[in-house]
């Protein structure tokens, strides 16, 4: 979770985090740093971090507990095999034709909406 262009907001570590858990490299029940850890990790502000884990811990990604930490959630977990392995694919070409992760996600939401339209108000 750290490195050159680690996340700074509180929005988008949690959406690191729910890609970490989309994607499989956080597993049902895997215990995540403390806040001040992984504020350090990403230099950022504790406060910063803890509103991350409580958004995710709304949307029920997350549970914390006293004493035993923040963990993802066990009914949690990795997206179907076919899905990952489409998005691999997905990436894979990204970078073979010079197309950046705001191109692709831009693309992605837009396929998505084609696919499921909103409903009339």
């Amino acid at each position: 979770m750290t490195g050159p262009g680690a996340p700074t907001g509180a929005e988008a570590i949690a959406d690191l985090i729910r890609g970490q858990i989309a994607v499989g490299l956080l597993a049902p029940g895997a215990r995540l740093p403390s806040v001040r850890q992984l504020a350090r990790d990403l230099s950022v502000a504790p406060g910063t971090v803890a509103k991350a884990f409580q958004r995710l811990d709304a949307e029920g990604l997350l549970m914390t507990r006293l004493g035993s930490g923040t963990r993802v959630a066990e009914r949690n977990g990795a997206l179907p095999s076919a899905v990952l392995d489409a998005l691999r694919r997905s990436v894979d070409n990204a970078d073979r034709y010079d197309v950046g992760i705001e191109q692709l996600h831009a693309a992605l939401d837009a396929l998505w909406a084609e696919e499921h339209p909103a409903s009339p108000a």
